[in-house]
């Protein structure tokens, strides 16, 4: 790999300097222990992107938790194959050694007779496990998460016997979203953003976000709804044939979120796909072509300080129940498993707030988010929720 390129999306090599860190990941608070597994999903109706000779078909790959009522035992490595993971992509050594919450292929939970179903979607450059704290503490509470990889867009991903697939430094299309980010108006845009409290001026710089990154911020996202469009079609298959899931998908009850880019997609699929009950937006903000458009069904934006005073414009953008709930003194990687380690080069994308109280706060609301809309338990109230924690920013269309 091109080193100029890896270091977009590698956060860096020194990562390995940094204080001590915990060796396993906070134990989740529901009711059942958790599982995982890996899938692999081909889409033979589209042509990957990345690919310069067009003749590849879209794949992805696919990270899932489950509840199960398995006791934990040998529980999984944050990575699989974690000690090339570690050494290929400059991680903190810390990541091989940590352990998760989690057994891969135990038995689907019976307690229920089927179970919501959750797809997540990783931030652009990240991985399908970035947020592993958030996926276990939903799987112990009774939902099944589905964690796409959208590839050659994430770091890596894990097909199911461990082999990896990542970025392609030949695409075309890659290094055209490198030449985009490089630009020096795409940072300036991006400090720009903070603090803008009139809707024009929020509208305006997410325009021209959008037209100085279009590759990645008009095109990408829509490539990655599609992913997840193709994705829920793919469900009804699982629940038919899989030996874990077999008739324990509620495909009634189907919620999409994301953090950053796959906050963004979350946007995207909850305008254009009526089979998303609810969704979640972590820190993603809203795209120019979003800004005409209305997601139809009940949704949350979560949000670092970066978009604290833009409640206004998000909750106006939603055609239901809406909520955008701001923390102060959080950043962008707050919003990852990233916020618990304490690295030194993450400076500038952590904020001042607490990496745990950060975790809680995330760990808290998606549940209850949920819990409210697919669960439908009407006594949850978001907005009291949320005003639990005084660090929030409160906004609401209801």
């Amino acid at each position: 790999m091109k080193k100029n390129a890896m270091a977009l999306l590698v956060l860096a090599a020194s990562w390995n300097v940094c204080l001590a860190q915990p060796k396993s990941l906070p134990k989740p608070s529901g009711d059942f222990h958790v599982g995982f597994d890996y899938l692999c999903f081909t889409d033979s109706a589209r042509k990957e992107l990345f690919d310069n000779n067009a003749e590849k078909y879209r794949e992805i790959t696919v990270k899932v938790w489950y509840p199960t009522d398995a006791e934990p035992s040998n529980t999984a490595p944050y990575f699989f194959n974690s000690d090339i993971i570690v050494k290929y992509f400059a991680f903190l050594e810390i990541f091989g050694e940590i352990t998760t919450n989690s057994s891969r292929a135990v038995p689907l939970s019976q307690a229920e007779e089927a179970y919501p179903v959750l797809i997540f979607n990783h931030g652009w450059g990240e991985h399908f496990a970035q947020n592993t704290i958030l996926m276990e503490e939903l799987a112990s509470s009774g939902y099944t998460v589905f964690s796409i990889a959208h590839h050659y867009e994430c770091k890596f991903s894990f097909y199911p016997d461990g082999n990896f697939v990542t970025l392609d430094m030949n695409s075309s299309r890659f290094l055209q979203m490198l030449q985009e980010q490089q630009k020096p108006d795409a940072m300036e845009l991006i400090i720009r953003m903070s603090g803008l409290r009139k809707i024009d001026e929020q509208k305006q710089i997410l325009i021209d976000q959008s037209n100085v990154l279009p590759t990645l911020l008009k095109e990408s996202p829509k490539y990655w709804a599609d992913d997840i469009s193709f994705f829920i079609s793919e469900l009804a298959e699982i629940n038919k044939y899989n030996r874990l899931f077999k008739g324990k998908l509620d495909l009634e009850r189907i919620g999409v979120f994301g953090m950053s880019m796959g906050g963004i997609a979350a946007n995207e699929i909850c305008i254009s796909d009526n089979r998303v009950k609810a969704g979640i937006n972590i820190d993603g903000g809203l795209l120019s072509s979003e800004i005409d458009s209305k997601i139809q069904t009940p949704f949350m934006f979560l949000n670092s300080k970066r978009y604290l005073g833009y409640g206004e414009l998000f909750t106006s953008r939603i055609n239901n129940d809406g909520y955008s709930l701001s923390v102060k003194n959080s950043d962008h990687y707050n919003f990852t498993d990233y916020s618990i380690y304490k690295i030194p080069n993450l400076v500038f994308l952590l904020g001042t707030i607490d990496g745990n109280r950060t975790i809680d706060i995330m760990n808290s609301l998606v549940v209850a988010f949920f819990d409210k809309y697919l669960r439908e338990k009407e006594n949850i109230d978001i907005i009291n929720e949320a005003r639990g924690y005084p660090e929030i920013e409160v906004a609401t269309n209801l």
